[in-house]
Order: C-alpha cells, then sequence, then structure tokens
C-alpha cells in the first residue's frame, strides 16, 4: 500500500512540476505590455517583437484600405464625379482599377445626399465635419441635405481609423498615416476607450 502511494505521489509531483515549468516557459514565450494609455500591445517571443495595434478595431468588419476585389458588394450606390464613378456600400468607396475594384477615399468635392450609418461628428473649431472610415464631409454650401467630401482638417480628432494604416516613427513620435494624413494618439475621455486620434502636421 505504501509502494502505491509513493507512486501515485510521484506521478502527481512530477505532472505538477511539468505544469510549472510549461507555464514559466509560456510566461517567458509571452509577456504582455501595455502603454499608458492602453493602445498598443507588445507581444514578446524568442527574437521577435509583435505589436498588435487597436486602431481600426471599430471597423474590423469593413474591407482594409486599399484592398482590391473582383467586384463591388451587391446594392452598391454608384456615385459619379466628373466621370469618375465611384461605388458606395456600407461607408465604404470603391473606383476600379483594371479590371478589378480598389477600396479608396472618394475625390474631394464628392458631393452625397446621406452621411454613411454610423458617422462621427467632429468640431474643429467653429467648423463641424462627419466622419466615417478615413472619410470626411462637411455641409454642401447653400443646402441643408447634402454633403461634400472635404480633406481631413487639421486638429481633426476621430475615434478609429481603417485598418491599412502604415506606422511612421519621426524625432521618436510614433504617427499612423493613411491616405497622406498623418494622426497621433491623444487621450480624449469621452471615447469608449479613451483613444482618438488627432489629423496633425509632423
Amino acid at each position: 500500500m505504501n509502494k502505491i502511494r509513493f507512486i501515485l505521489f510521484s506521478l502527481l509531483l512530477t505532472c505538477g512540476l511539468a505544469l510549472i515549468s510549461e507555464q514559466a516557459d509560456a510566461q517567458r514565450r509571452r509577456t504582455v505590455v501595455r502603454t499608458r494609455r492602453g493602445t498598443t500591445v507588445v507581444v514578446r517571443r524568442p527574437q521577435r517583437t509583435v505589436v498588435v495595434r487597436r486602431a481600426h478595431v471599430r471597423y474590423a468588419g469593413l474591407p482594409r484600405w486599399g484592398a482590391t476585389v473582383r467586384v463591388v458588394p451587391a446594392g452598391a450606390t454608384v456615385i459619379k464625379y466628373k466621370r469618375t464613378p465611384y461605388y458606395f456600400h456600407g461607408g465604404v468607396y470603391y473606383t476600379r482599377r483594371g479590371a478589378d475594384y480598389v477600396v479608396v477615399r472618394p475625390v474631394r468635392g464628392l458631393r452625397v445626399r446621406v452621411l454613411p450609418v454610423g458617422y462621427r461628428t467632429v468640431i474643429v473649431g467653429p467648423a463641424t465635419y462627419y466622419y466615417y472610415y478615413g472619410t470626411y464631409y462637411a455641409k454642401a454650401p447653400n443646402t441643408t441635405e447634402e454633403y461634400d467630401v472635404v480633406d481631413a482638417p487639421e486638429g481633426a480628432v476621430v475615434d478609429a481609423l481603417p485598418e491599412g494604416y502604415e506606422v511612421e516613427t519621426i524625432d521618436g513620435k510614433e504617427y499612423y498615416v493613411l491616405d497622406d494624413t498623418y494622426y497621433a494618439e491623444v487621450e480624449v475621455p469621452e471615447f469608449d476607450d479613451k483613444i482618438g486620434y488627432e489629423v496633425v502636421v509632423p
């Protein structure tokens, strides 16, 4: 009986030590470090560092900025600007490139009658803009029911960016670059995750 107990104890001890070793090894391979504002997660593994960014989480179900597709989504609306057709669906614009279609920001001056569902209002000084998925709109002059696509206004703070941005470091500071527009992370207490992205000139 004592021999059986000794064997069982030895097996339990061995399993326990193996489990502890495995957990320690996993901890060494994966260390999660969060920035002060909690927006960047750095996962460290041997000889590799992976940075997981959250700027595009709100638009996670939408296509990547600059993505190429063979066909536009069913039900897309065609909006023409100076003979160039844009295909609009779910807040995303596509334009033809050869035999395919590319996700783009529509050209400045394109006019729409309805803003995308889920747009955010952005106030910059005395001006009011409307933002969704990397595109900014402003009320069209001499009308209350149409909106023009405009360039990203400096100082605008938005809550998310479409996936497809690049990250560039200038003088030690990181910027998100989307369609030649630079964004810097800023603290915004009223946003859900307390982080916003401000249009800046680096």
